[in-house]
């Protein structure tokens, strides 16, 4: 016998739904199995896909210790190097211990001694590796301690942190969001000003016995790369290209770009020639608004690789996907054949008269200060050539390339044309940039080179949209419907009213279950998580214990109530149940 559910729609919102389940003949609510995770959607939705396609390649590196480890010394080092949160006050002697401690984190191997001679009266080895490295972190670390000093950082929190290994190196990138930095006046020089940007400080580390140490860094603001990206979008013209100038940062002091340099123009004009066909530029709408931009390109006839992520967020955002050629001929999509979250694939079966696709690299031949070129539309008339250098070929390909996330699923190619990796979304609008390894493109090649393309199976996407991600729009949606006297006791929890300084766009009431989501219009960079530290402290000072803690999901209880916080893309979703 078939039982009959209630489904009870907590929160409705184009981002996406909270649902409870209940038994209409016997409810009993069990927090127990209260699951507010994306991970489950996302399972359910690639659960859909036909089995024989499931993708398995890994770019996990099993890294999770150290990378706890390098994002603990990563917030060292930032508070090192700028003090405190908000360090307008930082009294004398405070200052001249961190400096201190932060000359301590400088990586200082020990250089070969060799006999001293009228050559060499210091009697060291100047050609060692050792004596290179020290002489690179000895100028950068002390000079940037000034210049970030000098200019008077103001920064309140910390964003994302980005961590890629190569051999010996570790490099972590932190974003600062709201960064206040001071500025001389142009018209009175004894005069300065505070200006508000983001700021984004890359660290290189290098392991010193035991002990991982600084061996050198660099910052920037966005306002840099976001300059760079304006010049590059009004570059497009339909029908053509713009190669764009290598982007300027300081990876030139600890890295070669030579083979770069010797990549003529006519190199590169046979590289776009050589993969222009294959590109393909996606668009996602919501009530013919844009949503979502990305690239992808034909990886077998008739499939399009790009990234899950955009999928993803079209799937929540947006109603229907549309897809052109690079002659900006629309494209007949037919469904979603497979994903991999895990990897950032997603694969796409279209209908299309395009018999060729793209060539793969070897990613086993992909090395450090190798040339670095990608092919990608940013304003969807035209598009760009950008070139680099691989500065990490880990477990993802590290570039000296830097993109918008409109450029996720676009080829990243070595100086023969042949696609080397997939870019990501994981950029972070800076003078580096992230691509997946071939290795992955490769198992998609593979396994669908022996089907037959017209028998290959796949799913709308509005079929995926309609049975994860459906929203009902109706007059029962309104921003607010939670009764007065429920939310005087509810609003009290973790003083939210306060703590939360997020835009509250939607909230609902059902049975003893509060539903909110905020909007986190802050950053794209900042975790939303981040953003609910004051809320998390005072749920704490009340008496909350902390029952799950993870980047995406943490979970409050006390007798009496349990607190559910979650980041979803740009949202902050906070579930409070009555026990």
């Amino acid at each position: 016998m078939q039982k009959k559910i209630i489904i009870f729609i907590i929160s409705v919102f184009s981002l996406g739904t909270i649902t409870v389940y209940a038994i209409s003949n016997n409810f009993s609510f069990n927090t127990k199995d209260l699951t507010f995770t994306e991970n489950s959607k996302k399972n359910s939705v690639i659960n859909n896909f036909n089995k024989d396609y499931k993708l398995t390649s890994s770019t996990s590196s099993n890294n999770q210790e150290l990378e706890e480890e390098i994002k603990t010394l990563t917030k060292k080092t930032t508070y090192l190097l700028l003090g405190g949160f908000n360090n307008e006050n930082e009294s004398s002697e405070d200052y001249y211990k961190r400096r201190k401690d932060w000359y301590n984190l400088r990586y200082n191997p020990e250089i070969p001694k060799v006999p001293v001679d009228e050559n060499n009266p210091n009697g060291i080895d100047t050609s060692s590796q050792e004596y290179s490295d020290d002489l690179i972190s000895g100028l950068a670390i002390p000079q940037i301690f000034n210049k970030a000093n000098e200019s008077g950082i103001i920064y309140n929190s910390y964003g994302n942190i980005r961590i890629t290994f190569n051999n010996d190196i570790i490099i972590s990138s932190i974003y600062l969001p709201n960064v206040k930095i001071k500025e001389q006046d142009k018209n009175n020089p004894m005069k300065y000003n505070y200006i508000e940007t983001n700021y984004i400080w890359h660290y290189y580390y290098k392991k010193l016995k035991d002990e991982w140490k600084l061996y050198y860094l660099y910052g920037e603001t966005t306002t840099e790369a976001e300059n760079y990206f304006r010049e590059m979008e009004s570059s497009e013209e339909k029908g053509t290209f713009a190669i764009a100038p290598s982007y300027k940062s300081d990876l030139s002091t600890i890295y070669s770009f030579e083979k770069l340099e010797k990549i003529s123009q006519a190199e590169l004009n046979n590289i776009y020639n050589q993969n222009i066909n294959n590109l393909v530029y996606f668009n996602s709408y919501y009530n013919n608004t844009l949503v979502s931009s990305a690239n992808g390109f034909f990886i077998n006839e008739g499939l399009v690789v790009t990234t899950w992520d955009f999928i993803e967020k079209s799937l929540i955002e947006a109603q229907y996907i549309t897809a052109k050629d690079s002659n900006l001929n629309s494209i007949e999509i037919t469904g979603i054949v497979t994903a991999n979250p895990l990897t950032d694939i997603a694969l796409i079966k279209v209908k299309s008269t395009n018999n060729s696709f793209v060539k793969l690299g070897n990613f086993a031949d992909v090395n450090v200060e190798d040339a670095a070129i990608t092919i990608s539309s940013k304003s969807g008339t035209g598009a760009s050539i950008q070139t680099g250098i691989i500065i990490s070929n880990d477990d993802y390909i590290q570039t000296s390339i830097p993109l918008l996330n409109k450029d996720e699923g676009s080829p990243l190619l070595n100086q023969n044309g042949e696609v080397i990796g997939i870019n990501t979304s994981k950029s972070t609008d800076s003078s580096i940039s992230l691509a997946i390894n071939s290795n992955v493109l490769k198992e998609i090649q593979n396994k669908f080179t022996n089907f037959d393309f017209d028998k290959i199976d796949s799913i709308s996407f509005e079929s995926l949209k309609e049975k994860f991600y459906y929203t009902k729009y109706s007059d029962e949606s309104i921003i607010n419907s939670i009764p007065k006297s429920k939310w005087k006791k509810y609003s009290k929890i973790g003083n939210i009213t306060k703590t939360i300084k997020l835009n509250l766009i939607k909230a609902s009431y059902k049975d003893d279950i509060v539903s909110l989501r905020y909007k986190n219009d802050i950053s794209k960079y900042i975790s939303s998580m981040n953003l609910a530290l004051e809320f998390k402290e005072q749920l704490e000072k009340d008496g909350y214990k902390k029952v799950t803690d993870n980047t995406t999901k943490t979970i409050y209880k006390n007798k009496k109530y349990q607190i559910v916080i979650m980041d979803e893309f740009d949202y902050l979703i906070i579930v409070m149940v009555k026990l």
